[in-house]
């Protein structure tokens, strides 16, 4: 805004508001413009200019006030007042976020309101609508809190901010009857930009936002989303990502934006088996099943750390193990000179003393040393069929026990050769201190001697069983074990599954009963909510026709309904193939009254009226022909007495409301449905 504008609008804002300026107001409010240039500042600071000005004019004659030397105070004032934003932006909304009240700070009101209101409402500081008026003894009204702020900050004697008259916290008080016309005032409520259409007295407005459907509300859970009062429902059960979902295998509760990720690891889940195909299984046994039982599961070999490569599906396996039996000899054969080596074991002397001691006479003391030796070796044999999957890491940590034996089998073998060449020097000539450069031809001829001492049985006189054999054994007890363990694993889970299937039986049980209960609620409601007006449909006509012909079911009964919500409970009966002297000739229907909830309170023995009808469901409505038939109270017999049992056994109808002859094959018979009216008046009410 330019300088010639600026006084344009401020001599006309004079004139206008019958207020004299003086040319140094004029200026003042130009410089105070000029240091706070702000075009959207312009309106609210004019206005504030224009109160001061009128401050100056309105003062009374026997007042005394210094212009220039409250132009200091008032400067400063003015600038406070633009940090602050009171008189250039109110209080803003009175509302947060949700239009919740904003407690921190009340200013006027700052609302719509539906009629143009009056000048006189307004608080001439923040510019705003009065919030709890209070009168000065000048007669000047402004907010509560307005103006004991503006008491309290003004450094200077306080003054009332339009006629600059003394005023002090003591010359203030509530003004009721403003405050009444203005909570009398029509206002749009603050949401209905976002689309409510409410329009509410100044008074109610905090009650109605409590409940309107257009108010922004944070969520319950504390997610980031605020949603409207009115799709909060909707926001809680579908979309809020920290709502509390079941997981629907394991039923544990976690929030919704993690459930997909404990889906796909829970481990109750069903999972079927990559190799097999089996779909019987759940995550946590899926790796046991793989492990252990999958038959075409790719495993490695047994004698893997023998050196066999080969891997095979498990069901493969023993078929493998009986066409590779000679590789696999031949890896064990390995592993073994390797023992032999690592101990220092030379079973080649042993040999050639024993083939010495086999021709001489003192062959008993050798034999000795020989069935130590070929135990030792023996040993070797059975350490490579225990140890031979982990032999690669395990030779150094061959048991102890070993290492002595074959030590001092070795001692005693030097030993007995030292003794052998005392007593034949040819022997000890003889002896080759050569190691066998074969170790495969070490144990052959450890196993040939063997073989010569006793055929079918070892030194300790036990049966020889062949390698092969032996290994077959082995692995059928491994896959018994195997077997076993998978089984009580399976036993474990039956039980389990039969655990939760008892208890699905009981809340099955449970739900039935409730469904049950909430039938017959619902049947009681509706026949409440019939208001003495009840539509029976007897569906299958036919059947019940047949079944009263034939003697099984004579009789049947509608279910129950009231004369109003709580008034008599009736039902009828009707027999289809009549009753008495009307049977098999008639319709008969009776009316029966029950014992209800509220009959304590009801006028007995019932007196009215109560009209059956049979209605015509002809689909023409000019041809229907209803057949009607009132029943008129009679208080001395009993089926209009207080029933005493649950259904009162004395009725009261028509044995011959209709004859069968006329009722078959007639319209009120439609798709096998019979229709039958009943309207209740109580001549009590």
């Amino acid at each position: 805004m330019d300088r010639q504008n600026q006084d344009e609008t401020y001599q006309f804002r004079a004139r206008s508001s019958n207020v004299p300026f003086s040319q140094n107001d004029v200026k003042f409010m130009d410089d105070f413009v000029d240091r706070n240039n702000s075009s959207e500042g312009d309106h609210h600071v004019l206005s504030t200019a224009l109160a001061w000005s009128q401050n100056v004019s309105g003062v009374n004659a026997d007042t005394s006030y210094d212009r220039n030397s409250d132009l200091t105070s008032r400067q400063n004032y003015f600038s406070h007042v633009h940090r602050s934003g009171q008189m250039a932006s109110g209080s803003g909304s009175d509302y947060s976020s949700g239009f919740q009240l904003n407690q921190g700070r009340e200013d006027g009101y700052d609302f719509e309101f539906v009629l143009p209101r009056e000048d006189k409402y307004d608080c001439p500081i923040c510019l705003l609508v009065l919030r709890e008026p209070y009168q000065t003894e000048c007669g000047h009204r402004f907010c509560q809190n307005c103006i004991k702020r503006w008491l309290r900050e003004t450094e200077s004697e306080p003054r009332c901010p339009v006629d600059n008259a003394p005023l002090g916290e003591g010359q203030i008080f509530p003004d009721n009857f403003a405050k009444r016309e203005i909570l009398a005032l029509l206002v749009q409520c603050p949401n209905h930009k976002d689309g409510c259409d409410t329009q509410v007295v100044l008074k109610q407005l905090k009650k109605h936002l409590n409940t309107c459907e257009f108010a922004f509300l944070p969520c319950p859970n504390r997610c980031s989303h605020m949603p409207l009062r009115k799709d909060l429902t909707n926001h809680l059960e579908e979309m809020c990502p920290l709502r509390l979902l079941k997981c629907p295998t394991c039923h544990i509760e976690l929030q919704a934006e993690y459930l997909q990720k404990h889906v796909d690891s829970c481990p109750l889940a069903s999972v079927k088996c990559q190799f097999c195909g089996n779909e019987g299984l759940i995550r946590e046994q899926l790796q046991r099943h793989l492990n252990n039982d999958c038959p075409k599961a790719v495993i490695d070999c047994e004698f893997k750390e023998l050196g066999c490569k080969e891997t095979v599906e498990r069901q493969a396996m023993a078929k493998h193990m009986q066409h590779c039996q000679q590789d696999h000899m031949q890896q064990m054969c390995t592993t073994i000179v390797s023992l032999v080596r690592l101990l220092q074991f030379k079973p080649s002397t042993s040999c050639d003393s024993s083939r010495q001691s086999s021709t001489q006479t003192g062959q008993g003391e050798e034999g000795e040393q020989q069935s130590s030796s070929l135990n030792a070796l023996s040993g070797l044999l059975q350490a490579s069929m225990v140890f031979g999957p982990q032999l690669g890491q395990q030779l150094p940590q061959l048991p102890h026990r070993l290492r002595q034996q074959l030590s001092s089998d070795n001692t005693l073998s030097h030993g007995s050769s030292e003794s052998s060449s005392s007593r034949s020097g040819e022997a000890m000539g003889r002896r080759d201190d050569e190691r066998i450069a074969s170790s495969r031809t070490q144990v052959m001829s450890t196993i040939s001697m063997t073989s010569n001492h006793n055929p079918g049985v070892d030194l300790e006189g036990a049966p020889i069983v062949p390698l092969h054999q032996d290994f077959e054994f082995q692995s059928l007890k491994c896959q018994n074990a195997t077997q076993d363990e998978s089984l009580a694993r399976h036993e474990q889970s039956l039980v389990e599954i039969q655990q939760k299937n008892d208890t699905l039986e009981r809340t099955n049980r449970d739900l039935r009963s409730k469904v049950k209960n909430l039938e017959s609620t619902i049947a009681d409601i509706e026949g409440r909510t019939c208001n003495g007006t009840y539509l029976w449909k007897i569906k299958n006509y036919s059947k019940f026709r047949r079944e009263a012909e034939h003697g099984d079911t004579t009789a049947i009964h509608s279910p129950p309904f009231y004369s109003n919500f709580y008034g008599y409970k009736l039902c009828i009966r009707v027999n289809l193939n009549g009753v008495d002297s009307a049977r098999g000739t008639h319709l008969s229907v009776f009316i029966h009254f029950m014992q209800g909830e509220y009959d304590d309170i009801l006028e007995w023995p019932f007196s009215g009226r109560i009209v059956l009808t049979v209605l015509d469901q002809n689909p023409v409505c000019e041809q229907r022909h209803h057949v009607i038939e009132t029943l008129v109270s009679k208080p001395h017999l009993a089926a209009f007495q207080k029933p005493v049992t649950p259904r009162n056994h004395k009725g009261f109808g028509y044995m011959e409301f209709l004859p069968l002859n006329i009722l078959d094959n007639s319209t009120y018979i439609r798709s096998d449905t019979l229709l039958i009216k009943a309207f209740i008046v109580n001549s009590s009410t």
